[in-house]
């Protein structure tokens, strides 16, 4: 049951009082001759005026505490009532011993019952004693309830704290912060929603106390929609939080009402969850009373939301900061690749050139020279993929929407033969990528083609269903050696230098894409691409065209 207000609290002890006042004014200005009668009916009239004035300050919220207005009225009802006993025992005992009232007493021309008379005058005594009585009741226990509401709050904020602390994993953050404010006395749900900038909405990702069914039902919007202009569209764009006190009141929040209903919702509070000027999302607090959330709750539930925010964003950068860490290791990891090369791969081929150079000075055999010209050559080819190693190992932030057949006739060109054959399936479609990065990928499979199926090699490029392969007609990779041909340095070719496979495969993971090494149906080998986008995503910069 609801709460009187205030208001009309208020409103019927001011009334009561005022029908007072006017048997009162009555008194003395119509019946009493004597200034003695006029005193004694003053002096209930002024009582009665001011139980007019205390109904007023009750009726504007001045001296009763809020929520407190029917206890107060409870109180001055219980000395109206209390008075009118005493009084009528007084006057049964006038009565019994033969005193007689008048059968009836004008009030301004109104003949009113005579037994009123004594009652009129000690009931503003009743009212104002049993309204005293009522404001200090209603203000002690307004007082208890303030100590335990500040009790409980400060326990909510307590562990609600120690779980953003001890989590570092942001799902189960926002997991365990719905679960224990949920957990907290008056509040019946939870849920909590990320904000996506992007798209203007707010998409639910953990609850507490809901069932999923209503869960999905939610639509929050952050526009100019129904949806975006109810408390939760207002706390993502002012990052205050919001507080519905009657959500069946409040005409923005028209577009859930029915929801409301169907789970008994009476207020809520949606506290954005904010750090520095990001807004991550907001936590949505249900109620199943009105004029929950008061300017205390309130206070400690922005201070969660924040701190939350705080939290979050402590994830994100220890995440980052592993991130980090991870690139740092693999480019560590490349350095120290590279040292190897350098100091042998690289060495070799100089010491050869070396060696050939001072017999060709000696014998002036162009064979001599020819094999310098090869050791050079194979130096400029290590280079090359070096350089390529040092440059790919970075993920693909930027994707195009490309022709697939496009970017493989473009390498084709330039690292086939015209001895060698292309066979293209039907259909290649488009893939999402770095165009140029794609290319090369393709490029260092047709060189490895040429280098092991020989010069007239058939390579074959096909569609898969998640994605693309590229097979040769060669003498394949026997399957025991197939986990071994991506890493660095693996080659079987006396010219090859040991990159280009591993070069796919670091071109491959920046892409987000797996590679896999099979036998071909010809028994050459057969590499698969697969998690392949055939479309450019939605935040890719759309001034990039689709190539073809």
């Amino acid at each position: 049951m609801s709460r009187l207000s205030p208001r009309v609290g208020g409103a019927l002890i001011a009334a009561f009082g005022a029908a007072l006042v006017v048997i009162h004014l009555n008194g003395v200005l119509v019946l009493h001759e004597t200034a003695t009668l006029v005193v004694l009916s003053a002096v209930p009239l002024a009582v009665s005026v001011v139980v007019v004035a205390a109904g007023v300050a009750v009726a504007r919220g001045h001296l009763v505490p809020a929520g407190f207005a029917d206890r107060a009225l409870a109180w001055a009802g219980t000395g109206v009532v209390a008075i009118a006993a005493l009084d009528a025992w007084v006057f049964a005992g006038v009565t019994v011993r033969g005193f007689d009232l008048p059968a009836t007493v004008p009030v301004f021309g109104v003949p009113l019952p005579g037994v009123l008379a004594p009652f009129s005058g000690v009931a503003p005594f009743g009212v104002l004693v049993g309204l005293l009585v009522g404001v200090y009741d209603a203000r002690r226990l307004a007082q208890q309830r303030a100590i335990a509401q500040l009790s409980r709050i400060n326990e909510t904020l307590r562990i609600t704290t120690q779980e953003m602390i001890e989590e570092d994993d942001r799902d189960a953050l926002e997991q365990a912060v719905c679960e224990r404010l949920a957990e907290s006395d008056p509040y019946d749900a939870i849920w909590l929603g990320r904000y996506d900038p992007e798209d203007s909405v707010v998409r639910p990702v953990a609850w507490a106390g809901l069932p999923d069914e209503y869960v999905a039902e939610i639509t929050v919007t952050v526009d100019e929609t129904a949806t975006g202009g109810g408390a939760g569209g207002r706390a993502i764009r002012t990052g205050e939080i919001q507080t519905v006190p009657d959500v069946y009141a409040d005409s923005t929040m028209e577009p859930w009402h029915e929801q409301f209903a169907r789970y008994g919702v009476e207020s809520l509070a949606v506290v954005p969850i904010v750090h520095e000027d990001t807004v991550y999302g907001f936590f949505s607090v249900y109620a199943s009373r009105q004029n929950v959330f008061d300017e205390r709750e309130s206070e400690v539930l922005a201070e969660v939301g924040e701190s939350l925010g705080h939290a979050i964003a402590s994830i994100e950068m220890v995440d980052l900061l592993a991130a980090r860490e991870r690139e740092l290791a693999r480019q560590n990891e490349r350095l120290e690749e590279f040292a190897a090369v350098v100091s042998h791969d690289l060495r070799n081929p100089l010491n050869v050139a070396d060696g050939y150079l001072d017999m060709a000075r000696e014998s002036g055999d162009d064979e001599h020279f020819d094999r310098v010209r090869d050791a050079l050559d194979r130096m400029n080819a290590l280079i090359d993929d070096l350089l390529t190693l040092a440059r790919q190992g970075a993920t693909v932030d930027e994707f195009e929407t490309a022709s697939l057949e496009s970017v493989v006739v473009d390498a084709w060109e330039v690292a086939g033969s015209e001895s060698a054959t292309l066979a293209l399936g039907d259909d290649l479609g488009t893939v999402a990528c770095d165009r140029s990065r794609l290319r090369q990928l393709l490029e260092n499979l047709f060189r490895n083609a040429r280098q092991h199926g020989g010069a007239d090699v058939t390579v074959t490029v096909g569609r898969l269903e998640d994605g693309f392969y590229v097979a040769d007609d060669g003498p394949g990779v026997p399957e025991e050696e197939r986990a071994d041909v991506f890493d660095v340095g693996y080659t079987t070719h006396e010219s090859g230098t040991g990159f280009g496979l591993n070069i796919v495969r670091g071109i491959a993971s920046a892409h987000g894409w797996k590679v896999t090494l099979t036998e071909s149906a010809d028994g050459g080998a057969r590499f698969e691409f697969r998690g392949v986008a055939r479309d450019a995503p939605r935040d890719a910069d759309p001034s990039l065209p689709v190539s073809g």
